[in-house]
């Protein structure tokens, strides 16, 4: 596990991942001597494969003819282009007079690797903001107005074409703005929390992984079993193996102003700030979307079917090593009150106005995965794309009981992300 010595250990009962999840051996798994050797050779290609792309994205910027340059600009978020993919995506697919000069006005310097000297911009130039001149304009929906809009990414909540429809166990690159939170404790270091990339430099979570008093030790992005350092799956011809793992620090922690605590927070939302920007040049690490366009804050979720995912307790009690994946009702709000308001008939204290709900009988969360995403597919800057609407909260003290279980609301919160994250 990248040298860490980290166990999972059951925290506090708060609320994580779904017992319907039985726990399920991948192919891997139940064969590893037998693919010891193709996992080899496979981690081979995948290396081969990733040199190439990065090779043919920076013969794109040396043909656009901006990496002459010694000097560049100062800027915060100065990072390679390849780690930038609004930046990568222009390269590649947008070789023009325009774009020449994009690259030329924000060039920042180099990043050398392995003796290849790789050009940096400032990764925020390359918003649809500043391609467009309107500040978070979309196709599908009414222009937010935040300055900070530009500081969320273009490319966001991929829709893997392959992904395995109805499986438990999620398909390695499904989810790649999954994060693992370690913890420093008694026993070690140890994974307690989950999170959801949204940008380059920051993680989303749940206020209570954070409010507590363990030190939280960093960031894993791009985990899928926690027991390996390279992750496989699958057969010939779709077998997959990703060994890119990214421990990063966390440089702040920005907790909500009015969380309350456990057992029933309110203003259950954190943010991570991580003290270096993910690397989000590799297949297991990207951006998750967030509803921030009028269209989208609008849905009726109701009645639909959300996606959360996370390495929780199944219904044996053991934390998964695997990335589970689970699909849950969302309630009506109406239902959601009728669960969890103690206040009946009062709605300045109703708790649940900024919740959501979901779930059913044996659909329902355990430990482990506290801040992990609720997912629901929508359409952004007209794409169809994966969607975080809300964040894992709590719910009731028996998993997969009838209760269903609580999300933070993240429509209810984009206003303080967007006044919270700074390049």
């Amino acid at each position: 596990m990248n040298n860490l010595d980290v166990t999972n250990g059951k925290g506090t009962r708060e609320y994580s991942l779904y017992q319907v999840i039985r726990r399920t051996e991948s192919p891997r798994t139940k064969h590893n001597q037998s693919t010891e050797g193709l996992r080899e050779e496979h981690i081979g290609q995948n290396n081969i494969i990733n040199k190439m792309l990065t090779y043919k994205l920076y013969l794109c910027v040396l043909i656009l003819g901006c990496a002459g340059s010694i000097n560049g600009k100062v800027c915060n978020d100065c990072v390679a282009f390849t780690s930038c993919p609004s930046a990568a995506e222009l390269a590649v697919n947008h070789r023009d007079a325009t774009t020449k000069t994009k690259f030329i006005e924000s060039f920042c310097g180099y990043e050398y690797d392995q003796l290849k000297r790789i050009p940096k911009v400032c990764c925020s130039d390359f918003n649809v903001a500043s391609r467009t001149g309107e500040a978070g304009t979309d196709v599908t929906g009414t222009a937010n107005p935040h300055p900070n809009m530009k500081l969320l990414p273009d490319i966001c909540g991929d829709i893997d074409g392959n992904r395995i429809i109805g499986g438990r166990v999620a398909k390695i690159h499904e989810f790649p703005w999954m994060a693992l939170i370690s913890y420093n404790t008694r026993e070690g270091l140890q994974f307690l929390c989950g999170g959801s990339i949204i940008n380059s430099r920051y993680i989303l979570t749940a206020g209570h992984c954070v409010a507590g008093s363990q030190k939280i030790a960093g960031v894993r992005i791009g985990e899928f079993d926690i027991r390996y350092k390279t992750d496989c799956q699958g057969e010939e011809p779709n077998f997959v193996c990703e060994s890119h793992l990214q421990d990063i620090r966390v440089e702040k922690v920005i907790l909500h102003e009015s969380y309350t605590g456990l057992p029933a927070p309110s203003n259950d939302i954190a943010l991570l700030r991580l003290s270096k920007p993910i690397n989000l040049s590799y297949k297991n690490a990207l951006p998750i979307c967030l509803p921030v366009t009028e269209d989208l804050q609008n849905v009726e979720l109701g009645g639909r079917v959300g996606t959360v995912a996370g390495w929780g307790l199944t219904e044996t009690e053991k934390y998964s090593p695997v990335l589970l994946k689970v699909n849950v009702s969302i309630r009506t709000g109406e239902e959601c009150t009728h669960y969890y308001n103690r206040s009946p008939g009062t709605k300045e204290n109703d708790r649940t106005t900024n919740y959501l709900c979901a779930g059913e009988y044996l659909k329902d969360s355990c430990n482990g995965d506290s801040g992990g995403p609720l997912m629901l597919e929508g359409e952004y800057k007209g794409i169809n794309r994966n969607i975080q609407y809300g964040i894992v909260s709590h719910g009731p003290k028996q998993c997969g009981s009838d209760f269903p279980g609580v999300y933070t609301a993240v429509t209810k919160y984009i206003g303080w992300i967007l006044d919270n994250i700074r390049e």
